[in-house]
């Protein structure tokens, strides 16, 4: 009887090794594929692209006054940045710190505004150094 006991405890040791091994190795593989998903998501947005097209820009004023939204905005000429979505479709005023422009208002609304592209968390750089791709949807809420 011992021996048989010995032998189920050895079978459920090695079936409970293999199973932590599948699941480490399985678990890195994935990881793995989302880090170089999100790396090359970041190499894109890396380079300046001369034109964007097909960008939309929705303007959440929080209730102060009615939303905005422009569809179908087209960028050219390297300026294809969140700073020159803005830029072309609204009256901004900016405070350049050298470091990143800082927008203070949006159609006289103001200050307190953030952004997001594509419905993600708001980006840890300033509207100018955020570089957009074709079919982008870009969202300014006052805070």
């Amino acid at each position: 009887m011992e021996k048989r006991n010995k032998y189920i405890l050895l079978a459920f040791v090695g079936i409970s090794c293999f199973s932590l091994l599948f699941l480490f190795f399985s678990n890195s593989i994935l990881l793995h594929n989302l880090q170089s998903s999100i790396i090359q998501i970041e190499d894109e947005r890396a380079v300046k692209q001369y034109s964007v097209d097909n960008i939309t820009l929705f303007i959440d004023y929080s209730g102060v006054k009615t939303n905005e939204k422009f569809e179908n905005v087209s960028l050219t000429n390297n300026q294809t940045t969140v700073y020159h979505l803005l830029l072309n479709c609204c009256k901004i005023t900016i405070q350049d710190y050298g470091w990143g422009i800082y927008i203070q208002e949006i159609n006289g609304v103001g200050p307190g505004w953030i952004y997001t592209v594509n419905n993600g968390a708001p980006p840890s750089m300033p509207s100018d150094y955020f570089n957009l791709l074709n079919n982008d949807t870009v969202t300014w809420k006052y805070v």
